[in-house]
């Protein structure tokens, strides 16, 4: 697999590693796949975390390493990152740890100036070129928020918010439409819809105000369902 400071990628070129220490965010230049590089320049085995593997939370993007998503661990804590999380920033990110980058990602972004018209940007996803205007990459057709130069990491945080969001409008319209036809299950829809909503203001407000209406009237509709049957209950 390596020769020196050359290795073979996953897709069969041969690269050359980096020869500072500082910054080890590295990728092929070939296929644009994250390589992880230790800070001694040895690059660490990944492997492919099966669904029967116990979950673990990447401490670089904080979020969960789902099953068949490419992982590496670090060889001086032991912690679980997702192989691209490494790659993007360059080492792990456990506080304190020996293999934590000397050059943390966001002191490598500050100094980069704001893009305007006329400059480009790289895509995180593809790693082409693109124009700096652009929300949309016409290469590989990734969708942006923003126009603001974007990582790898945020392009990762964006897809999780909108898979996370769509989940949630759908677990709304379940709610609202069990609250609106099925009146005897009212104390626990009721119950149910305050412990999934309450806590979740800001998560509804993003979904739009049409999933937000829903997620109250689910609450409204089961609480006044179930005043109506504990009134029927105690009638004479």
């Amino acid at each position: 697999m390596e020769t020196s400071n050359i290795v073979t990628c996953t897709c069969g070129a041969k690269v050359r590693l980096p020869e500072q220490k500082e910054n080890r965010a590295f990728r092929c230049p070939v296929c644009k796949t994250g390589i992880a590089l230790t800070v001694d320049a040895r690059v660490l085995a990944s492997s492919q975390s099966r669904p029967g593997d116990s979950g673990a939370t990447c401490p670089i993007c904080q979020s969960g390493i789902a099953a068949e998503e490419f992982v590496v661990i670090c060889p001086e804590c032991d912690q679980v990152h997702h192989r691209e999380c490494w790659a993007e920033v360059g080492g792990c990110g456990s506080y304190g740890c020996s293999q934590v980058p000397a050059l943390e990602k966001g002191d490598a972004a500050a100094q980069q100036p704001m893009s305007a018209w006329g400059d480009k940007k790289t895509c995180p996803v593809c790693g082409e070129e693109i124009k700096a205007i652009a929300v949309r990459c016409r290469y590989c057709r990734t969708d942006f928020d923003t126009v603001d130069p974007l990582t790898m990491l945020d392009v990762r945080r964006g897809i999780r918010r909108k898979e996370a969001s769509k989940g949630l409008q759908q677990t709304v319209i379940v709610v609202f439409i069990v609250s609106l036809l099925v009146g005897c299950l009212a104390p626990i829809t009721a119950v149910v819809s305050f412990c999934l909503f309450l806590p979740k203001k800001k998560e509804l407000a993003r979904a739009g105000p049409v999933y937000q209406t829903l997620a109250y009237s689910a609450m409204g509709l089961s609480v006044l369902y179930s005043i109506l049957m504990l009134l029927f209950a105690l009638a004479p």
